[in-house]
């Protein structure tokens, strides 16, 4: 019996394989409420999903692969999904929601960041410690997503749009402290999203996504130029 699917202090990663030291949810009837465990299956399988994928490919990735990392049965994985896309699609959803709001999120460590710059500075090495630890989120989305097919376009241009609009409320902010800046063109937004998947794809294509991190101060730069916002070091 689980009386707590996911024990505190141990909080999944967005991939995650389930091994034999984490047991299965229950099966039959149980003192977890249904919608607990619905609740749990789905998290499970939305990481697990991620972890194959990642590893395997999507075109080699298959249902049994997904429920064994997950450690559900087939049936649940049918309750929830109508096939291995409908999962991965709904998994990468989900992650770039939680990405957005961590880069959004204050710093834990720190107090608020004193200027524009370090505001854009603290959210971008959010982004790149996220991708950082999270290498197979991050060869999901910039490798294997495009592949899938029209529909996981669709999703990954809304993600991609939702980082160009923080980059885009960034700057409207910071011009609002500098009204000799010129407006920024529209594209700069997109190409800055850009710029920074390409080079975590570069990273994370070569095995090296724990040099992300690394990359926060050049890249800074690099966006500020984009967006033309000329602010001192």
């Amino acid at each position: 019996m689980i009386e707590n699917p996911t024990p505190p202090g141990d909080e999944p990663r967005l991939a995650a394989v389930y091994g034999p030291d984490r047991p299965g949810l229950p099966r039959g009837r149980s003192s977890l409420p249904a919608s607990v465990v619905r609740e749990e299956q789905r998290r499970r399988l939305r990481g697990a999903v991620i972890a194959a994928v990642a590893e395997a490919g999507y075109a080699h990735t298959t249902v049994a692969m997904v429920v064994q990392r997950a450690r559900v049965s087939r049936k649940a994985f049918y309750d929830h999904f109508a096939g291995v896309e409908d999962c991965f699609l709904s998994a990468m959803a989900e992650a770039q929601e939680a990405i957005v709001a961590e880069v959004m999120a204050p710093p834990r460590d720190a107090g608020r960041p004193s200027s524009s710059r370090e505001l854009l500075r603290a959210a971008l090495g959010a982004y790149l410690g996220l991708c950082a630890r999270e290498p197979e989120y991050a060869r999901c989305i910039l490798v294997e997503l495009p592949a899938v097919g029209p529909r996981a376009l669709r999703g990954r241009l809304k993600g991609y749009g939702l980082v160009a609009d923080v980059l885009r409320g960034w700057r409207e902010h910071a011009a609002r402290k500098h009204p000799e800046w010129p407006p920024a063109p529209e594209h700069a937004f997109t190409a800055a999203v850009g710029a920074v998947a390409e080079l975590i794809l570069v990273h994370v294509s070569a095995g090296r996504a724990d040099e992300l991190p690394a990359l926060r101060d050049p890249l800074t730069e690099i966006l500020l130029r984009i967006m033309d916002a000329p602010l001192p070091a």
